[in-house]
């Protein structure tokens, strides 16, 4: 009965020693995959640069919205501009690095308003009001760079340049209903999940006729603005 013992461990040491001599890399990779099982969230997310990793071809959809406190007057030379608008929004990832990626975006306005101060015939001459005019445009150039790309929150920098079309002439009526837009700023990117993100802005956002009609006051607006995207 020993000796039946012994034959039986010698032959398994045997095959041990065999397996090791020919299989190292068949056993390291075996415990690659008890380390690391195919399917787990970490692999996958190491296969994707990061559980909230922004890769290259990866499509975004949101809206955002937001409105201005306070009006500068470093492109435009209208002072107390109050400007807001609601807008949705398509972005494409261009490129990506170790910590960077580019993206390009496309932000489609259904609404803007625009608020500032003016003046009107009266019966006592003129007066001062304040006028509120509404209109829609696109901004069909933009971009955008996130930076720690693979990270939970992710800081960006971006611009966009578009136009609008308002219901009334801007200023008056020696204005006009079409305006060009351009706008640059930053933010966070803060992704709830891998196909879900919040986003919180700010934009040095400019309106102005370009000089197609007898008046090009432009106005400008430190915007302040709130978004959700989606990510497929």
């Amino acid at each position: 009965m020993r000796h039946g013992r012994v034959s039986h461990a010698g032959v398994f040491v045997a095959l041990l020693l065999a397996l090791g001599a020919g299989g190292g890399a068949r056993a390291q990779e075996a415990k690659s995959l008890l380390a690391e099982p195919e399917g787990s969230s970490s692999a996958g997310a190491q296969r994707a640069g990061g559980a909230f990793g922004m890769e290259k071809a990866v499509n975004e959809f949101g809206f955002w919205g937001g409105g201005s406190l306070s009006a500068p007057t470093l492109i435009g030379k209208t002072g107390g501009t109050r400007f807001g608008l609601l807008a949705f929004r398509y972005a494409r990832v261009l490129a990506r690095g170790d910590s960077l990626a580019l993206k390009y975006t496309v932000d489609a306005v259904p609404l803007a308003s625009l608020s500032f101060p003016g003046v009107e015939p009266g019966a006592d001459g003129f007066r001062r009001v304040r006028r509120t005019i509404t209109g829609a445009g696109l901004s069909p150039v933009g971009f955008q760079v996130n930076f720690r790309r693979r990270e939970r929150v992710q800081p960006f920098a971006q611009g966009a340049g578009g136009f609008v079309y308002f219901g009334e002439r801007v200023p008056d009526e020696r204005g006009a209903q079409f305006n060009f837009t351009a706008d640059f700023g930053g933010g966070v990117q803060w992704k709830t999940g891998a196909r879900r993100a919040w986003t919180v802005g700010y934009r040095y956002h400019h309106v102005s006729n370009g000089y197609r009609a007898d008046v090009n006051p432009g106005f400008d607006s430190n915007l302040f603005y709130v978004g959700f995207s989606i990510f497929r």
